[in-house]
């Protein structure tokens, strides 16, 4: 027997949180809410089947954002909303007393109107505020799982029972049956009749059973695990239940549904029974509310989780590597295709001064495929203009560079997939022994494999000849080529053509852009073909003798260049703004429908900086240039090595093969009838 009537006391939700959870909300700050911090619907769900001792849990996981509830078996659903605020500040400051009255209201509504009784999960709401720290992976968040102070007390009229002293073994398994097939598993009413047959029915069925003074428990699944405690819902579904029947009825029967499985078996026979009596059943006015989670020093107070410690350093590097790229959509460049740029493959000739600062820029742009090709080995004068390289790599007589280079990258950012290739680049005019013409073919075979294989070159070599043969094997294939040469105060960044395979480019027009197929190479202002540069060359002209910062200028047009190609709706055939019809079109990314979005796309980047000026010129490929014209990458195509052989052995095959030869005689003629004009007056 009991004294004094005890009042009820509920043990609240605790939010249990996955680092899933937080994986899924920060990909989803940096790609979908962005600045928004409007409320977003989630939902969790808690069980009646959990251990001894543990708190009544409420599980978010990464699912919890997804539209779709997916519940796990003997679990209930929640449905509730996060809001994701963009700092700490505006989370301490947001009025949490109105959020709590403002989804309390909500509550309350769907218990009048009855909502509740059709859905029971209405009676499991809650909320989340959060901030995310995502360059520390500090997350701050506090819940709250919103309860009606309503009615004003409630009592327990008889001692706390556990089921199995009041149902018998036949009843509890039928009970366990009968959970195990309800669709909904959150709040049931409970009917015994004869014969130990159990039966659950809704909410919506407690009229007529009040009306047919039938014998029911009302009964929810109980999170908490505590011997005479109920768990939180509880609390809301009382107050539907005094709201509705109140006046006809003050007593009433809970089950607080609980499972625990050993050896296979499921037993209830620990769930609460409670005897409930209700008083001061009309509607406070104005209604409060209560809910709010405490933190673990039982403070109303958010909580904190450092996750940096506990998550794969090098999935928090490619995390962090995204995270400035990805915030660059949150105003300034809205329709930033950065998978498009992750995905790019990127093959760099040479890996020296040029092709290690453009590795880096690469790497800043969260492209993960880089391949670096050279033949040399760090010298000491490297690792201080080379950006890649450290002292330890010039001694024993030096690492190779590629090697080098694309260790280094990987020692920077260890998710970049960067590879290394030991190669000599055939040349022109660079003559070809019959015993080596074997590795020749090789290196030629590996070029060509290389080739096929990325999406962009860069041609970064030391010599003008050394680039021949990637811009032919680039324009064969249809490939993106950049390129980058240094002089000691000047530089020159460029793109080349690419043809569409639709035919010969359209005629140039005069004041009209030059599209990408009509765009000349780094070959198309030559008259002349290109050979062997090295000959009689003294020190200062054997090594690249340049301003140190015009390197990594250049280095950094030649990557921003390549990104701005990327983003163009066009791609590599996105038309050449020059300084004349930039006018036209507008040099931000603001700019006309020409430019993309992040703005316009020269053919050329010249700087001069001795007189701190820039030029962007656009130049039409050249019908007779020794590289890209339609004649060499024909002849290239039907005699594949036999005719590069011919042209490592004598360069001058090129004049003759593209008619530069006879431009040569047809200019020697003018220039003696010139002449003859001149003596005769």
């Amino acid at each position: 027997m009991m004294g004094d009537p005890e009042i009820l006391q509920y043990i609240p939700f605790a939010s249990a949180l996955d680092t899933g959870f937080w994986y899924e909300l920060t990909q989803r700050i940096l790609n979908v809410y962005k600045l928004d911090d409007s409320p977003v619907p989630i939902w969790a769900s808690y069980s009646c089947n959990l251990a001894s001792g543990l708190p009544a849990l409420a599980n978010f996981d990464y699912k919890a954002f997804h539209s779709e509830m997916d519940i796990p078996p003997q679990t209930s659903p929640m449905r509730g909303f996060l809001r994701n605020m963009n700092t700490l500040n505006a989370m301490k400051e947001l009025d949490k007393a109105k959020l709590m009255k403002d989804a309390g209201d909500k509550l309350w509504q769907n218990i009048q109107s009855g909502d509740a009784l059709r859905d029971p999960s209405l009676l499991v709401p809650f909320f989340v505020l959060t901030f995310a720290d995502i360059k520390k992976y500090y997350y701050y968040y506090w819940f709250a799982f919103p309860a009606v102070c309503y009615p004003g007390q409630t009592l327990l009229s008889s001692p706390v029972k556990q089921l199995s002293d009041v149902f018998s073994e036949k009843e509890m398994l039928a009970l366990n049956e009968a959970y195990n097939n309800v669709a909904v598993q959150s709040f049931f009413v409970v009917t015994v009749s004869k014969g130990d047959t159990v039966k659950l029915a809704p909410l919506s069925d407690i009229s007529s059973l009040i009306t047919k003074k039938a014998k029911f428990y009302v009964s929810f699944s109980d999170p908490s695990t505590k011997d005479n405690h109920p768990g939180w819902p509880l609390r809301n579904l009382i107050s539907l239940l005094a709201f509705h029947w109140g006046q006809d009825v003050q007593n009433w029967e809970f089950i607080c549904y609980r499972r625990q499985s050993k050896h296979g078996q499921s037993s209830c026979g620990h769930s609460l029974v409670l005897a409930v009596h209700l008083i001061d059943l009309i509607p406070p006015e104005p209604v409060k509310y209560v809910g709010w989670e405490r933190n673990s020093s039982g403070q109303l107070a958010p909580r904190m989780v450092n996750l940096s410690n506990t998550m794969d350093p090098v999935r928090l590097a490619e995390s962090a590597v995204d995270l400035n790229l990805k915030l660059m959509r949150w105003r300034l460049a809205p329709s930033l295709d950065l998978e498009y740029i992750t995905s790019t493959k990127c093959l760099l000739l040479g890996a020296g001064t040029l092709g290690c600062n453009v590795a880096r820029g690469l790497l800043g742009w969260g492209i993960r495929n880089i391949t670096l090709v050279d033949n040399a080995k760090v010298s000491y004068s490297n690792p201080v203009r080379q950006s890649l390289y450290k002292f330890e790599d010039c001694q024993g007589g030096g690492k190779h560079k590629a090697q080098a280079a694309a260790l280094a990258l990987k020692e920077i950012f260890p998710a970049v997939n960067s590879k290394a290739v030991d190669l000599s680049i055939p040349m022109p005019g660079h003559t070809v022994p019959e015993k080596a013409q074997k590795s020749t073919l090789e290196q030629v075979t590996k070029l060509e494999e290389l080739i096929a294989e990325h999406d962009v070159i860069f041609l970064l070599l030391d010599t003008r000849e050394a680039r021949w043969l990637p811009t032919l094997l680039g324009a064969a294939m249809g490939k993106t080529v950049i390129n980058a040469a240094v002089g000691f105060d000047t530089f020159l960044v460029m793109r080349h053509g690419v043809q569409d395979g639709s035919g010969p480019p359209a005629p140039v027009v005069m004041g009209v852009p030059l599209t990408g197929a009509q765009l000349g190479c780094y070959f198309c202002n030559d008259v002349v073909c290109p050979t062997d540069s090295t000959k009689d060359r003294t020190l200062d002209q054997q090594c690249t003798v340049t301003r140190p910062g015009i390197s990594m200028m250049a280095a950094a047009m030649s990557v921003e260049l390549l990104i701005n190609i990327l983003q163009h709706p066009l791609r590599g055939h996105a038309p050449a703004e020059n300084d004349a019809t930039d006018q036209t079109c507008g040099s931000s990314r603001e700019g006309g429908s020409r430019a993309g979005p992040l703005g316009i796309v020269p053919h050329q980047i010249r700087c001069f900086f001795s007189r701190q000026h820039h030029m962007i010129p656009s130049c039409a490929s050249f019908h007779m240039c020794t590289a890209c014209s339609p004649k060499v990458i024909a002849e290239y195509r039907e005699m594949r090595f036999d005719f590069l052989l011919k042209v490592f052995n004598d360069s001058s095959y090129l004049e003759e093969l593209t008619g530069l030869s006879k431009l040569h005689a047809d200019t020697e003629i003018d220039e003696v009838w010139a002449l003859s004009d001149s003596e005769s007056q």
